[in-house]
């Protein structure tokens, strides 16, 4: 009886073990989005990824009611064309923010909008990107959006800032880029 109980506590200790780690593989790419500051934001995950985050400023930690949501996902090419990129940037965009307003403009809620502000090709911690600036309008007050759209080698990430006020929405996406750890394992050639 004894050593059933020792040998049934053994295997209840190696299952609970941490398991070493495992080595990533070539060509793969390994980001994690960490709160930069958890006296000031309050993160939580997507109940069903691990990929998709949300963090909202706690209440009089920033100067205008924030939020920040990050999302990771397979990116569609490991080295996107820029010239590809500046024209979803400079024509893709638009068509989808008209669009967008359209459908607003016809459904029950009408009187919001959505106006593009920005949108263009750059780089950011030297990864090709996409940077977006809009502003919805209607509610009590507007809401600016500053987006980030990173080709991040294997990785897509995306992290959008939601506040009051632009500048915040700009410095607060730029807190969670600049936060963002990166592991890519090249391509063996």
């Amino acid at each position: 009886m004894r050593a059933r109980l020792v040998v049934l506590s053994a295997v209840i200790l190696a299952l609970l073990s941490p398991l070493p780690a495992m080595a990533q593989a070539p060509g793969s790419t390994k980001v994690v989005l960490r709160n930069p500051d958890v006296a000031k934001w309050a993160g939580r995950n997507n109940f069903l990824s691990t990929s998709a985050s949300e963090f909202t400023c706690r209440p009089l930690a920033c100067p205008a009611p924030s939020k920040v949501t990050a999302k990771i996902s397979a990116s569609p090419t490991r080295s996107p064309d820029r010239q590809a990129l500046a024209k979803y940037a400079s024509q893709t965009i638009p068509a989808a923010v008209e669009q967008a307003n359209l459908n607003v403009a016809s459904s029950l809620a009408p009187g919001r909008k959505i106006e593009r502000l920005s949108s263009t090709a750059t780089e950011i911690r030297g990864y090709p990107s996409i940077s977006q600036e809009m502003r919805f309008v209607g509610g009590q007050e507007p809401v600016y959006m500053s987006k980030v759209t990173m080709f991040v080698k294997s990785a897509l990430v995306d992290i959008a800032s939601y506040s009051p006020s632009r500048e915040t929405a700009r410095r607060n996406r730029d807190l969670f880029v600049g936060a963002m750890q990166v592991e890519d394992v090249p391509i063996r050639q």
